[in-house]
């Protein structure tokens, strides 16, 4: 078994040498096809490829060092073999030039050919290996940086994301009555979202009440009161699933979205659910779009949960319902205080 399929070539025009040649490769369980003169390795060039070449400097009808130059065009990772009987410095140093792998004197004995191109085709084998394996640990070292990268990168917002939660049960112990909790919960949803601003909507009869605002807009947010038809709202609560608009500044829904007139590039809605029934909306919101990922969504649902729950408790004891300031806004400070 040799440690490639390899077809060779033998270019000679002493028919008794190339015909030794061609034997001993033959008898190895070589492929091996012979020419007599340079136009003959020319056109067997242009229709095989050769692992291997046997060449005889002296030719009928040109250089032996012309057919390197071809064989070595044709694979640059040939083993090519000079053979001749007219040996000089000049021609051997040439033919290395040309990447020859050793120089035989005729007469030579066919063990030694045979030796040789196997040693030649040996090694031609195991740096082609060697550069599969190189490549290969290559590729497989920048996999390896790249999940090393990600994964520092997830750990990195695992702990940043579970430390809101850490954050909310110390404030949950040390707060009393749903809303401040709901308030408490809210601000969580929006440091594991990365939102500037955030409110929770109670669902009433004439549309959606801001009972809870938190961040950046949370003058503008508190106390608003949406329309039934709210576009954003009115698809969560018809999906019964968060959506999430990435770019409200192109989004086709835009005319029918009161939030928009804030100046928010980005928002999600998270319908706030109680034993199948929805009774409110957490939305969030950011001056950036594309700023929520679908990868928040696990750890806003535990949250949205919670919200349901302290709503549900919320209405049943009345609590939602805070007195508005002189303006007719909520004073959520106020509350919270």
């Amino acid at each position: 078994m040799q440690p490639e399929t390899a077809k060779i070539l033998v270019v000679d025009d002493d028919d008794g040498v190339r015909a030794v040649a061609m034997e001993t490769f033959a008898r190895a369980d070589y492929q091996v096809v012979g020419a007599a003169s340079g136009q003959q390795a020319t056109e067997l060039l242009r229709e095989h490829h050769f692992a291997a070449a046997v060449v005889d400097l002296v030719l009928p009808d040109c250089s032996g060092l012309q057919v390197l130059e071809q064989v070595r065009a044709n694979d640059p990772e040939a083993v090519m073999l000079v053979i001749t009987g007219y040996a000089s410095l000049d021609s051997a140093m040439e033919a290395v030039r040309l990447g020859a792998y050793e120089y035989l004197r005729k007469p030579f004995a066919a063990d030694d050919l045979l030796h040789i191109v196997q040693r030649g085709l040996k090694e031609r084998q195991l740096a082609r290996e060697n550069r599969e394996l190189l490549a290969e640990l290559d590729r497989t070292n920048r996999e390896l940086v790249a999940y090393r990268d990600r994964l520092e990168s997830q750990m990195q917002l695992t702990a940043e994301k579970l430390e809101a939660f850490i954050e909310l049960g110390k404030r949950l112990a040390a707060s009393e009555g749903a809303l401040p909790q709901l308030a408490d919960v809210l601000g969580a949803a929006m440091q594991v979202a990365g939102a500037a601003s955030g409110a929770v909507f109670s669902l009433a009869d004439e549309g959606f009440d801001c009972i809870v605002a938190r961040g950046e807009a949370r003058a503008d947010l508190q106390g608003v009161h949406l329309r039934p038809d709210e576009g954003v709202f009115q698809a969560a609560l018809k999906s019964g699933e968060a959506v999430v608009i990435p770019d409200l500044v192109t989004w086709e829904g835009r005319d029918e979205c009161a939030m928009c007139l804030l100046g928010f590039a980005s928002m999600m809605v998270l319908p706030v659910k109680y034993q199948d029934l929805t009774l409110g909306m957490m939305s969030l919101y950011d001056w950036e779009a594309s700023s929520f990922a679908e990868g928040h969504l696990n750890l806003l649902q535990v949250l949205v949960a919670y919200a349901a729950n302290l709503l549900a408790r919320g209405k049943l004891q009345g609590q939602l319902q805070p007195p508005a300031a002189a303006d007719g806004f909520i004073d959520i400070a106020d509350m919270l205080s």
